[in-house]
């Protein structure tokens, strides 16, 4: 009987390996990299109107953040609205929808810059590609094409082209020069180290690469 029950328990044990091996070679990049993962924003929308100027960005990062090489399994999903040109104010109230949920947000002035912003524990979609927001009554549409490459290509580029350790930060951006044009930032840092990468969001093809 307890021959049985051995050969019995071995046989469950073996089938239930190559599930175990699928279902972790089924993840993404991105899944397998959750942990280490400081600041992964995907969603990076614009749009203007009425003399006003919007952008919206939206992701998930570790809570806190703190750039030092150091990701915390602890994360936090987030939306920043960043608005310019409305007038002079304390505070302009902004709605939108994301999902089936209906957000309400008071935008206070930018601690850095013109303008006000907000910053709310919610995270948009990977592909949305629009976004309406209403400020003061008026409707403004934030938007943008999805990127010819998403940010699983980008995060497998990088990881086969810098040294793979510590805390990943993965964002869409524009070019902070010349403001045209959208790029992967791709960065490892470790307490001691940094290596990082852009990759041209349309075609794909790297960039500037630092190590």
């Amino acid at each position: 009987m307890r021959k049985h029950t051995a050969i019995f328990l071995i046989l469950l044990i073996i089938a239930a390996i190559p599930v175990v091996f699928m279902t972790a070679c089924g993840k993404t990049e991105l899944e397998r990299s959750y942990a280490r993962i400081a600041d992964y924003r995907p969603v990076m929308l614009e749009g203007e109107g009425d003399g006003m100027r919007v952008t919206v960005i939206s992701g998930v990062r570790e809570d806190p953040y703190a750039a030092d090489g150091k990701s915390s399994r602890e994360k936090t999903d987030y939306t920043v609205i960043t608005l310019t040109g409305p007038g002079s104010s304390e505070e302009i109230p902004a709605s939108f929808v994301a999902g089936d949920r209906e957000v309400e947000v008071m935008l206070s002035p930018h601690p850095f810059r013109d303008g006000y912003s907000a910053e709310i524990p919610v995270r948009l979609d990977d592909d949305t590609c629009q976004l309406d927001i209403t400020v003061n009554g008026k409707t403004l549409t934030a938007s943008s094409q999805l990127p010819g490459v998403d940010g699983e290509y980008a995060l497998t580029l990088a990881r086969e082209t810098l040294p793979d350790d510590g805390e990943i930060i993965l964002r869409l951006t524009r070019n902070s020069v010349t403001g045209n044009g959208r790029y992967w930032y791709v960065s490892f840092r470790t307490e001691s180290s940094s290596s990082s990468m852009l990759i041209d969001a349309e075609s794909g093809e790297v960039r500037v690469v630092r190590t």
